[in-house]
């Protein structure tokens, strides 16, 4: 990865001091949250780092499915009824998540074979996916284009399937044998290349998005530089370059543009900055790297020279807690990630700018 200018170093270092792991950073304060009549916000008290620490990040929302988003009027329902139930409506094995360009949120849904978008302003969720020429069967990992295009990586299918942004079929990347396991997908910054993660394969599958076909491969099995074990996610950061994450090698691999091997962070281990299970990353618009692990069950945050800074999150099924965190997304001052044992999206936010204080 191409290293920071210092005085970049030290606007992050400055900026973001209040984000520094600390002894009071270990986890959320654990409150019951306030009751609806007491106060606004129910999350009010899930903040990191805890106090006495500043907060910097907070739980803002909590989404087990269509009821918490449309919200239905004590009134509706008594004139018409409850809606009627879909197979859909409760998120149940929860797998990937992603932003689309209007803010929307979009999770796969692994057990109910569908991509569910949430728009929290429109209070409206829709079901794609399950129509059609092409239906998704086992979705997992997904990307969200510059102009909307959806792809989710389907290891039923063996398929990287693209959508229009109205859930229509656009194209099938994944010609027979070209892949085995496809857990993840990334669309290149300019568009023209998409990314993906076979995992039993153990390596990275290029596909020209244009013409759908298959350009070349990244890893090959093994734990040095450059190889992968059941690689389980990808992302690509500001600069380009593209990050990997190496599950059972328990690291993230960077490699540049054109494909070559440029560094890693994390290793096996219990302690600060290590990983044990890490199942997904997302890159911000400055730089931070967020990276969930399924045996931590936290989002773990890094800064531009993998330097932890801090994390959100621990086991549990509390607000706030994971029960086998899975995919991770950020939009601007907004967190998303997903958690399969607990059948849920839960969204944070940062309670200040992430590059002034």
């Amino acid at each position: 990865m191409r290293s920071p200018h210092p005085v970049t170093k030290f606007l992050f270092g400055a900026a973001l001091a209040a984000l520094w792991l600390s002894p009071h950073s270990l986890a959320a304060k654990e409150k019951k949250p306030a009751s609806p009549a007491g106060a606004q916000d129910p999350y009010a008290e899930y903040v990191w780092p805890p106090p006495p620490d500043r907060p910097r990040i907070k739980l803002e929302a909590v989404i087990l499915g269509r009821s918490d988003v449309e919200g239905e009027s004590r009134l509706a329902k008594a004139l018409i009824g409850a809606s009627p139930k879909s197979p859909w409506d409760d998120l149940k094995k929860p797998h990937a998540v992603e932003f689309d360009p209007e803010g929307r949120i979009l999770v796969t849904d692994a057990q109910t074979g569908a991509l569910l978008r949430f728009d929290l302003v429109g209070r409206k969720m829709d079901v794609l996916g399950t129509q059609g020429a092409v239906r998704l069967k086992t979705p997992l990992g997904l990307d969200v284009g510059s102009d909307g295009t959806i792809y989710v990586a389907d290891i039923g299918l063996a398929k990287v399937v693209a959508f229009t942004p109205k859930g229509k079929l656009k194209v099938a990347y994944g010609r027979s044998g070209e892949l085995v396991n496809p857990t993840d997908v990334a669309i290149s910054p300019d568009g023209r290349r998409l990314f993906v993660t076979d995992s039993k394969a153990h390596k990275v599958v290029i596909f020209d998005t244009a013409s759908a076909a298959k350009t070349g491969e990244l890893g090959k099995p093994g734990d040095q530089d450059g190889q992968l074990a059941f690689p389980s996610g990808l992302t690509f950061g500001p600069d380009g370059n593209l990050f990997v994450v190496d599950q059972i090698n328990s690291r993230v691999q960077v490699f540049s543009p054109a494909g070559d091997y440029l560094a890693q962070f994390g290793r096996l281990g219990v302690g600060f900055a290590n990983f044990i299970r890490p199942k997904d990353a997302a890159v911000d618009e400055i730089g931070l790297i967020y990276v969930t692990d399924n045996a931590f069950n936290n989002i773990q945050i890094f800064d531009v020279d993998f330097t932890l800074l801090t994390f959100v999150g621990e086991g549990g099924t509390g607000p706030g807690r994971f029960s086998g965190v899975s995919g991770v997304a950020v939009q601007g001052d907004r967190i998303a990630a997903v958690d399969q044992l607990g059948h849920r999206l839960q969204i944070f936010r940062f309670l200040a700018p992430k590059a002034a204080d």
